[in-house]
């Protein structure tokens, strides 16, 4: 898949796969602990005592598959992202919406991540940092936290060369503020000398 320069794209349709696979491993592990458990109970309590027993475990759990099956669905089709000339724009959200640009003069590092399992689906997540973002999650190897995260793409490596691209195009957000600072104490050093010169006008006329 080719990102195209202000084109909306979204997440690939394997990251719907992706998720339910961490659903099914959950699910999993869940099921090894309870079933043992509802055996048990069958065995040692009254039968009716032990289809409470059952029925307060697996019920919950089937409610709680049900309930993130669906979110995983919403949430896929909430995603989507574009590449502008000036920022990177993310869609993304279910029940609270978000929408977040991020300018290519304040991005200082991009990222590549891949879990194992993701690497099976040959999908990838670009992780997009910012100079001076505080976020509320970091990760787990103690970096900064992203400010932009493209997830689910299988064509990461071109998307984050594309963005790349950009910001070389740029100048940093720094740089820029470091050369408005020089402008603005040139101009003020100009008063100063003209306030000087007329102060010395005014004593010569006295």
């Amino acid at each position: 898949m080719v990102t195209n320069v202000n084109e909306q794209f979204g997440t690939h349709p394997d990251l719907k796969k992706l998720y339910y696979t961490y659903l099914a491993i959950v699910t999993i592990v869940f099921l090894a602990w309870i079933l043992p458990v509802t055996a048990t109970a069958f065995i040692f309590f009254p039968f009716n005592s032990a289809l409470i027993v059952a029925a307060s475990l697996l019920v919950p759990l089937f409610f709680a598959i049900v309930f993130v099956g669906y979110w995983i669905n919403q949430y896929y089709a909430s995603i989507s992202y574009s590449l502008t000339d000036n920022e990177i724009v993310v869609h993304k959200g279910v029940w609270w919406k978000k929408k977040s640009f991020v300018p290519y003069n304040r991005i200082t590092n991009v990222n590549i991540e891949q879990g194992p399992i993701s690497r099976h689906f040959q999908l990838g997540t670009v992780l997009i940092q910012t100079a001076g973002f505080s976020g509320g999650t970091s990760s787990a190897r103690g970096l900064r936290p992203a400010e932009a995260v493209i997830l689910g793409v299988k064509n990461f490596k071109e998307i984050k060369d594309k963005v790349m691209n950009f910001v070389r195009r740029v100048r940093p957000v720094a740089v820029e503020a470091q050369a408005e600072t020089m402008v603005s104490e040139d101009f003020n050093r100009q008063i100063l000398a003209e306030l000087k010169k007329i102060s010395k006008a005014l004593e010569k006329t006295k």
